[in-house]
C-alpha cells in the first residue's frame, strides 16, 4: 500500500472536517492523495469503513481510517513512524499465546470465545484455559476467601454518584487496598502465589457488584458456588439457570481481547516488575475512561435522549446523515460486525418480550445494521442485555471490567517471562504545538 502525500492542509479544505467523524469520497481522496478507484478498493478490502446515505448516491468515510491509512502510509519515511503506527491498531507489536483476534471474534488459546459461550462453560473454565492453557471438562467453583472486615469500610467512604458512574475506578482502588495487605512487593513476587492472588480479586470485585444491587453493600463470595451465581447474588438478581447461563457468557466473551488498552498497560507494568495487584490496578484505571468503560455510559445517554423508539431512530438518522458517529457501533477490528455483540443479541432474543431500553438498544442495533450497514459492538448488546436482565444500569461497565481481570492476569504471566522492560521511544516534534502552554 502506497499512498501519495499531499500537502493540502486539512483545515483550509474542509473547515468543518475537525467536528465530523466521515467525509464524502473527494475529501477522502484529497486527504489520503488518492484517486477514486483506489478508495474504493480500500473500502472493499476493510481498510476504510463507510456508510450510505439513504435517497444519495454518494458514501461517507470514517475519518478515523483515513488517518489510520495515512499514518501508516508515513511510516515508510523510517522506524519511528513505523512504531508509531502500530500503537494505533497497526502492525501487531507483541508476540502472544493467549487470545488471536478472528473474522468469528477472539480465539482463547485456541477456542473460539462465542463456541465457548455456546457450549455453556463456565467463567472459571475459561478463566483457568487462559491462565494454565489447560480444560476443565467439567465445571468447578472456586474455593471462597476469608471475610475482609476492612472492605465494606473502605466503600462506605465512596461517593454514591461515583457508584453510578466509576465502578471500575473503585475496582482499582479494591485491588489496591487488598494488595496493600499481602506484604511487600519482592515477597509476593517470589511467593508463586499470582493466581491465588488473582481469584481473590475477582471474587472481591464480584462483592462490589453489591454497590449497585438493592443492599447497595459489599457481599462476601460464599464458598461453593459458581461465580456467576456469586455475581447475580451481589447485583440482587435470581441466580435462575437462564440468569446464570447469561452471565457466564457475559463474563466469557468480555474475558480478553489481545491487547486493548488496559491489556497493554498491565503488560507495561508486569515488565516494570509490578505485583499483580499492580497490573490489574493499572489495567482499571486505563480501562475508566471515556474511550473504553464510559463508551457505555455515552451509550446510554444517547438512548435515554429519546423518548421513543421512533424518536431515537429519527435522531440516529439525523447523527449519522450529518457525518457524526453514532456510540456503540462499528469495530475497528470486526468490519463485518462484532461476532460478541451477534451473540449477546442472540442471548437477548431467548428472553422474551423486551422493554424500555433494552428494546431501544435492539432496535437501534437492527435499525443500524439495515440502513447503514454499521454493526453493534458488544457495548451495545451488553447494555441491552444487562436491561434484560433487569440489572442497575451501570452493571455493565462493571461486568466489562470484571471479565476482563482474566485475561489481564493471563497476560501479566506471560509478559513476566519476558526479560523485556515494555519502554517504547518518542520522537520529539514541534509540528502543531507552537503556542501551547500547560493549564
Amino acid at each position: 500500500m502506497k499512498l501519495q502525500d499531499t500537502h493540502v492542509e486539512l483545515g483550509v479544505w474542509m473547515p468543518s472536517y475537525m467536528s465530523r467523524d466521515y467525509v464524502d469520497a473527494k475529501q477522502a481522496t484529497l486527504w489520503l492523495g488518492i484517486r477514486l478507484p483506489t478508495l474504493y478498493a480500500y473500502v472493499s478490502r476493510g481498510l476504510i469503513r463507510s456508510v450510505s446515505i439513504a435517497g444519495q448516491r454518494q458514501r461517507l468515510y470514517l475519518r478515523e481510517d483515513l488517518e489510520r491509512l495515512r499514518t501508516k502510509a508515513q511510516a515508510h519515511a523510517g522506524h519511528s513512524a513505523i512504531a508509531a503506527s502500530a500503537l494505533n491498531l497497526g502492525q501487531p507489536i507483541i508476540p502472544t499465546q493467549i487470545t488471536e483476534i478472528t473474522s468469528e471474534g477472539p480465539s482463547y488459546r485456541g477456542k473460539l470465545a462465542i463456541d465457548l459461550v455456546k457450549h455453556d462453560a463456565s467463567f472459571e473454565q475459561v478463566t483457568e484455559l487462559l491462565w494454565t492453557g489447560m480444560w476443565h471438562a467439567q465445571p468447578f467453583c472456586w474455593e471462597a476467601y476469608p471475610e475482609s472486615s476492612t472492605m465494606q469500610r473502605l466503600l462506605d467512604r465512596v461517593p454514591e454518584r461515583a457508584i453510578q458512574h466509576q465502578m471500575v475506578e473503585i475496582f482499582a482502588s479494591v485491588v489496591m487496598h487488598l494488595a496493600l495487605g499481602r506484604g511487600a512487593i519482592e515477597k509476593r513476587l517470589v511467593s508463586g502465589s499470582l493466581l491465588h492472588s488473582a481469584r481473590e480479586i475477582l471474587l472481591a470485585l464480584a462483592g462490589c457488584m453489591g454497590l449497585l444491587g438493592p443492599k447497595k453493600r459489599y457481599v462476601q463470595a460464599r464458598g461453593g458456588i459458581a461465580f456467576a451465581e456469586v455475581v447475580l447474588q451481589a447485583l440482587g438478581a435470581p441466580p435462575s439457570p437462564e440468569n446464570i447461563r447469561t452471565m457466564n457468557a457475559i463474563l466469557v466473551l468480555m474475558a480478553d481481547h489481545e491487547l486493548s488498552p488496559g491489556t497493554l498497560s498491565a503488560r507495561v507494568a508486569a515488565s516494570s516488575g509490578a505485583s499483580v495487584h499492580s497490573c490489574v490496578a493499572a489495567a482499571m484505571s486505563v480501562s475508566s475512561g471515556t474511550e473504553v468503560a464510559l463508551i457505555y455510559n455515552s451509550i446510554g445517554q444517547f438512548v435515554k435522549s429519546a423518548t421513543s423508539v421512533s424518536a431515537l431512530l429519527g435522531k440516529t438518522q439525523e447523527l449519522v446523515e450529518s457525518g457524526q458517529r453514532v456510540p456503540g457501533f462499528d469495530h475497528p477490528l470486526y468490519p463485518n460486525g462484532d461476532p460478541r455483540a451477534r451473540c449477546l443479541l442472540d442471548l437477548i432474543k431467548t428472553r422474551g418480550r423486551l422493554t424500555g431500553r433494552a428494546s431501544k438498544l435492539v432496535a437501534l442495533a437492527d435499525f443500524m445494521a439495515q440502513r447503514y450497514a454499521l454493526h453493534p459492538r458488544h457495548e451495545c448488546a451488553l447494555l441491552a442485555l444487562c436491561d434484560s436482565m433487569a440489572i442497575h444500569e451501570s452493571a455493565a461497565s462493571a461486568l466489562f471490567a470484571l471479565g476482563r481481570v482474566a485475561g489481564w492476569v493471563a497476560h501479566v504471566q506471560e509478559q513476566r517471562l519476558s526479560t523485556t522492560l515494555i519502554r517504547p521511544r518518542a520522537k520529539f516534534t514541534t509540528t502543531g504545538t507552537a503556542g501551547m502552554i500547560e493549564p
